[in-house]
Protein backbone atom coordinates (compact mmCIF):
# COMPACT_ATOMS: atom_id res chain seq x y z
CA UNK A 1 0.00 0.00 0.00
CA UNK A 2 1.28 3.52 -1.02
CA UNK A 3 2.31 5.76 1.77
CA UNK A 4 -0.67 8.46 1.11
CA UNK A 5 -3.04 5.60 1.01
CA UNK A 6 -1.88 4.77 4.35
CA UNK A 7 -2.11 8.59 5.21
CA UNK A 8 -6.06 8.77 4.31
CA UNK A 9 -6.85 5.49 5.95
CA UNK A 10 -4.85 6.96 9.04
CA UNK A 11 -6.86 9.97 8.77
CA UNK A 12 -10.39 8.40 8.49
CA UNK A 13 -9.69 6.38 11.63
CA UNK A 14 -8.15 8.47 14.10
CA UNK A 15 -9.03 11.89 12.93
CA UNK A 16 -11.11 12.53 16.18
CA UNK A 17 -7.88 11.51 18.19
CA UNK A 18 -5.55 14.20 15.53
CA UNK A 19 -7.99 17.04 16.43
CA UNK A 20 -9.93 16.08 19.79
CA UNK A 21 -12.28 19.11 19.90
CA UNK A 22 -16.05 17.98 20.52
CA UNK A 23 -18.15 18.72 18.08
CA UNK A 24 -16.33 18.78 15.61
CA UNK A 25 -16.72 16.54 12.36
CA UNK A 26 -15.02 15.19 9.30
CA UNK A 27 -15.98 13.70 6.55
CA UNK A 28 -13.41 12.47 4.84
CA UNK A 29 -13.72 12.14 0.86
CA UNK A 30 -10.45 10.73 -1.54
CA UNK A 31 -10.39 12.16 -4.99
CA UNK A 32 -9.70 10.01 -7.74
CA UNK A 33 -6.20 10.66 -9.67
CA UNK A 34 -8.09 10.24 -13.03
CA UNK A 35 -7.91 13.07 -15.57
CA UNK A 36 -5.59 15.78 -16.50
CA UNK A 37 -6.31 18.56 -13.97
CA UNK A 38 -4.37 18.57 -10.62
CA UNK A 39 -6.58 18.17 -7.90
CA UNK A 40 -6.16 17.65 -4.05
CA UNK A 41 -5.64 13.86 -2.72
CA UNK A 42 -9.08 14.56 -0.63
CA UNK A 43 -12.07 16.69 0.44
CA UNK A 44 -13.19 16.70 3.86
CA UNK A 45 -16.39 18.47 4.87
CA UNK A 46 -15.95 19.88 8.02
CA UNK A 47 -19.02 21.09 10.64
CA UNK A 48 -18.80 22.74 13.69
CA UNK A 49 -21.26 24.15 15.71
CA UNK A 50 -23.15 26.19 13.12
CA UNK A 51 -20.04 26.61 10.55
CA UNK A 52 -19.82 24.85 7.87
CA UNK A 53 -16.04 24.67 5.36
CA UNK A 54 -14.54 22.28 3.10
CA UNK A 55 -10.82 21.23 3.39
CA UNK A 56 -8.82 21.01 0.48
CA UNK A 57 -5.65 18.14 1.09
CA UNK A 58 -2.64 17.20 -0.04
CA UNK A 59 -0.67 14.61 0.90
CA UNK A 60 3.09 14.39 1.15
CA UNK A 61 4.80 11.09 1.00
CA UNK A 62 8.30 12.79 -0.15
CA UNK A 63 10.07 15.12 1.65
CA UNK A 64 12.10 17.29 -0.74
CA UNK A 65 12.07 20.99 -0.49
CA UNK A 66 10.90 21.45 -3.62
CA UNK A 67 8.42 18.88 -4.09
CA UNK A 68 6.76 20.62 -1.12
CA UNK A 69 6.84 23.76 -2.30
CA UNK A 70 5.23 23.04 -5.78
CA UNK A 71 2.64 20.96 -4.26
CA UNK A 72 1.66 24.34 -1.68
CA UNK A 73 2.10 26.63 -5.24
CA UNK A 74 -0.90 24.12 -6.79
CA UNK A 75 -2.75 23.84 -3.55
CA UNK A 76 -3.60 27.91 -3.02
CA UNK A 77 -4.25 28.15 -6.44
CA UNK A 78 -6.73 25.15 -6.42
CA UNK A 79 -8.18 26.50 -3.11
CA UNK A 80 -8.53 30.17 -4.55
CA UNK A 81 -11.33 29.56 -6.81
CA UNK A 82 -13.17 28.07 -3.66
CA UNK A 83 -14.32 30.70 -1.16
CA UNK A 84 -15.88 28.57 1.41
CA UNK A 85 -12.24 26.05 1.36
CA UNK A 86 -9.03 25.83 3.74
CA UNK A 87 -5.71 24.77 1.81
CA UNK A 88 -4.03 22.07 3.81
CA UNK A 89 -0.90 19.73 3.75
CA UNK A 90 -1.14 16.20 5.32
CA UNK A 91 1.62 13.80 6.08
CA UNK A 92 3.02 11.40 8.42
CA UNK A 93 5.25 14.31 9.97
CA UNK A 94 5.88 17.53 9.23
CA UNK A 95 9.09 18.86 10.84
CA UNK A 96 8.98 22.31 12.48
CA UNK A 97 10.57 24.19 9.52
CA UNK A 98 7.94 22.57 7.14
CA UNK A 99 5.50 23.46 9.13
CA UNK A 100 6.59 26.82 8.93
CA UNK A 101 7.45 27.01 5.59
CA UNK A 102 3.78 25.97 4.94
CA UNK A 103 2.07 29.13 7.38
CA UNK A 104 4.57 31.65 5.64
CA UNK A 105 2.72 30.10 2.44
CA UNK A 106 -1.03 30.81 3.97
CA UNK A 107 -1.20 27.02 3.77
CA UNK A 108 -2.33 24.62 6.58
CA UNK A 109 -1.19 21.58 8.33
CA UNK A 110 -1.58 18.53 9.53
CA UNK A 111 0.49 15.25 10.17
CA UNK A 112 -0.18 11.83 11.82
CA UNK A 113 1.97 12.72 14.95
CA UNK A 114 -0.85 15.23 16.22
CA UNK A 115 0.86 18.73 14.88
CA UNK A 116 -1.94 20.97 13.31
CA UNK A 117 -2.66 24.37 12.53
CA UNK A 118 -6.24 24.89 11.21
CA UNK A 119 -8.09 28.28 11.25
CA UNK A 120 -11.95 29.11 9.92
CA UNK A 121 -13.91 32.22 10.72
CA UNK A 122 -13.92 32.04 14.63
CA UNK A 123 -12.65 28.12 15.04
CA UNK A 124 -8.63 28.45 15.79
CA UNK A 125 -6.27 25.04 16.28
CA UNK A 126 -2.88 25.32 16.66
CA UNK A 127 -1.22 22.51 18.59
CA UNK A 128 2.65 21.62 17.75
CA UNK A 129 5.59 19.91 19.63
CA UNK A 130 4.76 16.08 18.89
CA UNK A 131 7.75 14.62 18.05
CA UNK A 132 8.25 11.98 14.68
CA UNK A 133 6.97 8.68 15.20
CA UNK A 134 7.67 7.74 11.38
CA UNK A 135 11.75 8.15 10.89
CA UNK A 136 12.32 8.14 7.31
CA UNK A 137 14.26 4.62 6.34
CA UNK A 138 17.03 5.17 4.49
CA UNK A 139 16.88 4.33 1.18
CA UNK A 140 19.28 3.12 -1.23
CA UNK A 141 19.52 5.73 -3.80
CA UNK A 142 20.45 8.73 -2.35
CA UNK A 143 21.57 11.96 -4.52
CA UNK A 144 23.39 13.48 -1.48
CA UNK A 145 25.95 10.68 -1.00
CA UNK A 146 29.18 10.87 -2.09
CA UNK A 147 29.58 9.77 -5.74
CA UNK A 148 25.68 10.10 -6.50
CA UNK A 149 26.64 13.74 -5.59
CA UNK A 150 28.83 14.16 -8.45
CA UNK A 151 25.75 14.15 -10.35
CA UNK A 152 24.25 17.33 -9.07
CA UNK A 153 27.76 18.96 -8.73
CA UNK A 154 27.59 18.57 -12.84
CA UNK A 155 24.60 19.58 -13.49
CA UNK A 156 24.75 22.75 -10.94
CA UNK A 157 28.05 23.89 -12.90
CA UNK A 158 26.19 24.35 -15.96
CA UNK A 159 22.34 24.51 -14.91
CA UNK A 160 21.00 26.15 -18.16
CA UNK A 161 22.31 22.67 -20.10
CA UNK A 162 20.11 20.12 -20.96
CA UNK A 163 22.18 16.93 -20.30
CA UNK A 164 21.97 13.07 -21.45
CA UNK A 165 22.80 10.66 -19.01
CA UNK A 166 25.42 9.00 -20.89
CA UNK A 167 27.37 13.05 -20.93
CA UNK A 168 26.91 13.28 -17.29
CA UNK A 169 28.77 9.74 -16.94
CA UNK A 170 31.34 10.59 -18.88
CA UNK A 171 31.77 13.62 -17.33
CA UNK A 172 32.00 12.31 -13.69
CA UNK A 173 33.66 9.02 -14.07
CA UNK A 174 30.34 7.11 -12.94
CA UNK A 175 28.45 4.25 -14.66
CA UNK A 176 25.47 4.99 -16.86
CA UNK A 177 23.26 2.94 -15.20
CA UNK A 178 24.11 4.32 -11.84
CA UNK A 179 23.10 8.03 -13.35
CA UNK A 180 20.15 6.45 -14.96
CA UNK A 181 18.77 4.94 -11.64
CA UNK A 182 19.78 8.32 -9.73
CA UNK A 183 17.67 10.67 -12.38
CA UNK A 184 14.86 9.00 -11.81
CA UNK A 185 14.92 9.58 -8.02
CA UNK A 186 16.25 13.22 -8.45
CA UNK A 187 12.79 13.06 -10.39
CA UNK A 188 10.81 11.61 -7.83
CA UNK A 189 12.30 14.65 -5.47
CA UNK A 190 11.53 17.16 -8.09
CA UNK A 191 14.99 18.29 -8.28
CA UNK A 192 15.31 17.74 -12.39
CA UNK A 193 12.56 17.65 -15.21
CA UNK A 194 13.18 15.53 -18.60
CA UNK A 195 13.44 17.64 -21.84
CA UNK A 196 13.89 15.67 -25.14
CA UNK A 197 15.01 12.49 -23.18
CA UNK A 198 17.54 15.08 -21.47
CA UNK A 199 18.10 15.91 -18.16
CA UNK A 200 17.27 19.85 -16.53
CA UNK A 201 17.84 21.28 -13.65
CA UNK A 202 14.60 22.70 -11.73
CA UNK A 203 14.87 24.22 -8.38
CA UNK A 204 18.66 24.60 -7.55
CA UNK A 205 17.95 26.42 -4.45
CA UNK A 206 15.20 23.90 -2.82
CA UNK A 207 18.49 21.10 -3.90
CA UNK A 208 20.59 22.81 -2.08
CA UNK A 209 18.61 23.47 1.11
CA UNK A 210 17.98 19.82 1.01
CA UNK A 211 21.07 19.37 0.81
CA UNK A 212 22.59 21.35 3.79
CA UNK A 213 20.14 19.29 5.92
CA UNK A 214 21.07 16.04 5.28
CA UNK A 215 25.03 16.97 4.82
CA UNK A 216 26.71 16.30 8.09
CA UNK A 217 30.72 17.58 8.39
CA UNK A 218 31.29 16.03 11.61
CA UNK A 219 31.58 13.16 9.00
CA UNK A 220 35.16 13.62 7.95
CA UNK A 221 38.01 12.53 9.89
CA UNK A 222 40.10 14.99 11.40
CA UNK A 223 43.94 14.75 12.11
CA UNK A 224 45.14 17.71 14.06
CA UNK A 225 48.50 19.50 13.63
CA UNK A 226 50.16 23.01 15.09
CA UNK A 227 52.06 25.44 13.26
CA UNK A 228 54.13 27.80 14.19
CA UNK A 229 52.71 31.07 13.03
CA UNK A 230 50.72 34.21 13.77
CA UNK A 231 47.46 34.31 11.91
CA UNK A 232 45.82 31.77 10.22
CA UNK A 233 46.81 33.84 6.76
CA UNK A 234 50.54 33.52 7.79
CA UNK A 235 49.75 29.68 8.04
CA UNK A 236 48.47 29.50 4.47
CA UNK A 237 51.10 31.00 2.91
CA UNK A 238 53.63 28.86 4.70
CA UNK A 239 51.77 26.80 1.98
CA UNK A 240 52.00 28.17 -0.59
CA UNK A 241 55.93 29.03 -0.16
CA UNK A 242 56.15 24.92 0.51
CA UNK A 243 55.42 24.38 -2.96
CA UNK A 244 53.19 21.61 -2.80
CA UNK A 245 54.01 19.35 -6.15
CA UNK A 246 50.91 18.79 -8.77
CA UNK A 247 50.63 14.98 -7.73
CA UNK A 248 50.26 16.06 -4.19
CA UNK A 249 46.46 16.33 -4.09
CA UNK A 250 45.14 18.83 -1.63
CA UNK A 251 42.17 21.41 -1.28
CA UNK A 252 41.61 24.16 1.31
CA UNK A 253 38.04 23.84 2.72
CA UNK A 254 35.82 25.54 5.14
CA UNK A 255 36.83 29.04 6.74
CA UNK A 256 40.74 29.15 5.69
CA UNK A 257 39.14 27.96 2.33
CA UNK A 258 36.59 30.96 2.10
CA UNK A 259 38.50 33.24 3.08
CA UNK A 260 41.14 32.81 0.03
CA UNK A 261 37.77 33.09 -2.05
CA UNK A 262 35.58 35.42 0.07
CA UNK A 263 36.84 36.65 3.26
CA UNK A 264 34.04 37.55 6.31
CA UNK A 265 34.44 35.70 9.57
CA UNK A 266 37.15 35.68 11.88
CA UNK A 267 38.74 32.14 12.09
CA UNK A 268 41.18 30.66 13.87
CA UNK A 269 41.77 26.86 12.09
CA UNK A 270 43.27 26.72 8.81
CA UNK A 271 41.60 23.07 7.36
CA UNK A 272 43.08 21.32 4.57
CA UNK A 273 41.43 18.24 2.51
CA UNK A 274 43.77 15.70 1.82
CA UNK A 275 43.31 11.81 0.77
CA UNK A 276 45.56 9.84 2.47
CA UNK A 277 48.07 9.94 5.65
CA UNK A 278 51.01 9.63 3.23
CA UNK A 279 50.13 13.47 2.45
CA UNK A 280 49.44 14.10 5.78
CA UNK A 281 53.21 13.06 6.52
CA UNK A 282 54.47 15.02 3.45
CA UNK A 283 52.56 18.15 5.13
CA UNK A 284 53.97 17.99 8.26
CA UNK A 285 57.46 17.05 7.90
CA UNK A 286 57.25 19.87 5.48
CA UNK A 287 55.97 22.94 7.60
CA UNK A 288 57.66 21.22 10.44
CA UNK A 289 53.75 20.47 12.18
CA UNK A 290 53.67 18.79 15.76
CA UNK A 291 50.51 16.71 16.25
CA UNK A 292 48.54 18.31 18.82
CA UNK A 293 44.76 17.87 20.13
CA UNK A 294 44.87 20.55 22.39
CA UNK A 295 45.79 24.29 20.33
CA UNK A 296 45.83 22.92 17.39
CA UNK A 297 45.49 25.71 14.27
CA UNK A 298 46.11 23.33 11.20
CA UNK A 299 43.40 20.58 10.85
CA UNK A 300 43.47 17.48 7.79
CA UNK A 301 40.55 16.49 6.88
CA UNK A 302 40.36 13.09 5.84
CA UNK A 303 37.05 13.21 3.56
CA UNK A 304 33.83 11.04 3.58
CA UNK A 305 32.98 12.63 0.30
CA UNK A 306 36.02 10.83 -0.98
CA UNK A 307 35.16 11.00 -4.77
CA UNK A 308 33.45 14.45 -5.18
CA UNK A 309 35.56 16.63 -2.47
CA UNK A 310 37.65 17.99 -4.91
CA UNK A 311 35.68 18.20 -7.46
CA UNK A 312 35.22 21.51 -9.37
CA UNK A 313 38.20 22.83 -7.26
CA UNK A 314 39.69 26.28 -8.03
CA UNK A 315 43.25 27.95 -7.84
CA UNK A 316 43.16 31.02 -5.91
CA UNK A 317 46.26 32.80 -5.39
CA UNK A 318 48.22 29.58 -6.62
CA UNK A 319 46.52 27.51 -3.91
CA UNK A 320 43.58 25.00 -4.22
CA UNK A 321 40.76 25.69 -2.70
CA UNK A 322 37.40 23.53 -3.00
CA UNK A 323 34.58 24.16 -4.59
CA UNK A 324 32.22 27.12 -3.60
CA UNK A 325 29.42 24.44 -3.34
CA UNK A 326 31.70 22.43 -0.90
CA UNK A 327 32.64 25.56 0.92
CA UNK A 328 28.93 25.94 1.31
CA UNK A 329 28.20 23.12 2.48
CA UNK A 330 30.71 22.30 4.87
CA UNK A 331 30.13 25.84 6.55
CA UNK A 332 26.91 25.95 6.59
CA UNK A 333 26.45 24.03 9.89
CA UNK A 334 29.97 24.39 11.11
CA UNK A 335 29.63 25.54 15.12
CA UNK A 336 32.34 28.16 14.57
CA UNK A 337 30.63 31.20 13.08
CA UNK A 338 29.95 28.57 9.73
CA UNK A 339 26.70 29.99 8.94
CA UNK A 340 27.78 33.70 8.90
CA UNK A 341 30.54 33.36 6.26
CA UNK A 342 28.13 30.04 4.83
CA UNK A 343 25.56 33.11 4.36
CA UNK A 344 28.45 36.01 3.16
CA UNK A 345 29.60 32.87 0.04
CA UNK A 346 26.32 32.56 -0.87
CA UNK A 347 25.37 36.24 -1.22
CA UNK A 348 28.68 37.31 -2.98
CA UNK A 349 29.29 33.85 -4.78
CA UNK A 350 26.66 31.07 -5.26
CA UNK A 351 23.38 33.38 -5.76
CA UNK A 352 24.24 34.55 -9.32
CA UNK A 353 24.82 31.14 -9.96
CA UNK A 354 22.08 29.31 -7.92
CA UNK A 355 19.29 31.39 -8.18
CA UNK A 356 19.69 33.37 -11.85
Amino acid sequence: MKIESQIIESLKKKMEELIPIRGLRFHIEPQSSLGENWHPNFIAQVSFKNMQFKILGVLISQQSLSVIKEKISLLKLHASQDRDSVPMIVAQYLSPEKRKQCQNAGVYFLDLCGNIFLEYDSLYIERIGFPNRFPEKRRGRRPFSDKASLILRAIFSNKEKLWGVREIAQSVGLDPGFVSRMARELEIRNYISRVDYKLKLRDPKSILEDWVREYDYKKNQEVRYFCLGKSPNEIIDKVNDANVPEKIQYAFGLHSGANLVSPYAVYNEVHIYVLSQDIINWFADKLKLKEAQEGANFVFLLPYYKHSVFYDRQNIRSLWVVSDLQLYLDLYNYPIRGLEQAEHLYEKRLRKIIES
